[in-house]
């Protein structure tokens, strides 16, 4: 038995240093030691929180998913290495949602800042919201992280489900379709439907 265990945690180890640049890890670690001890409540988002979880993706930066307070302490933790503060921001996404077969701008909105530790650019977002077009604004993303080992260190990410959902709600099947196979442990279809 206890073999096996250890087996299975070579094989995701071994997974997830595949899919992942050895800058983000590095760069999670030190997020780790410079806010572990702090008590704020944070998670790794973006196309590196499913990367961590073996789904294909190409990270390009560490986005991290907090509260408006949580945000705050980060920033106070890493102030040295910002050269802008945190502030409100609305971005306009770079895909497009699709609701009902329509296209429309979809927006994000947060407290932001972003720094870079090592070669590792971060990104966070206090209090993220979604909107679709002109219509409202949605709630403050909230959620019970999940949590995957990094190098033997204890890393919460969004989960699969909230990240499946808003992927849903935004029209993107093709990123939902990538996480609901993992959800489900189905392989990926022969045909295209």
């Amino acid at each position: 038995m206890y073999t096996t265990d250890i087996n299975k945690i070579k094989e995701q180890l071994n997974q997830i240093l595949a899919m992942v640049d050895p800058i983000y890890v590095d760069a999670l670690l030190a997020l780790h030691k410079k806010i572990g001890k702090e008590h704020i409540d944070w998670a790794v988002g973006g196309d590196l929180g499913e990367a961590l979880r073996t789904i294909q993706t190409q990270p390009d930066c560490i986005e991290i998913v907090t509260s408006k307070k949580g945000a705050s302490q980060i920033f106070l933790a890493f102030e040295n290495l910002c050269s802008k503060g945190i502030f409100c921001e609305t971005r306009k996404l770079e895909r497009n949602a699709i609701v009902a077969g329509k296209e429309y701008s979809a927006y994000i909105r947060s407290y932001y800042f972003d720094f870079t530790i090592g070669n590792a650019k971060v990104k966070v977002y206090g209090d993220l919201q979604y909107r679709i077009g002109n219509w409202e604004w949605g709630d403050k993303l909230e959620f019970t992280p999940e949590h995957v080992n990094v190098v033997g260190t204890k890393t919460p990410i969004v989960p699969l489900q909230v990240k499946y959902d808003i992927y849903q709600g935004l029209g993107w099947t093709d990123r939902a379709e990538k996480i609901r196979r993992l959800l489900t442990k189905q392989p990926p279809s022969a045909t295209a439907r």
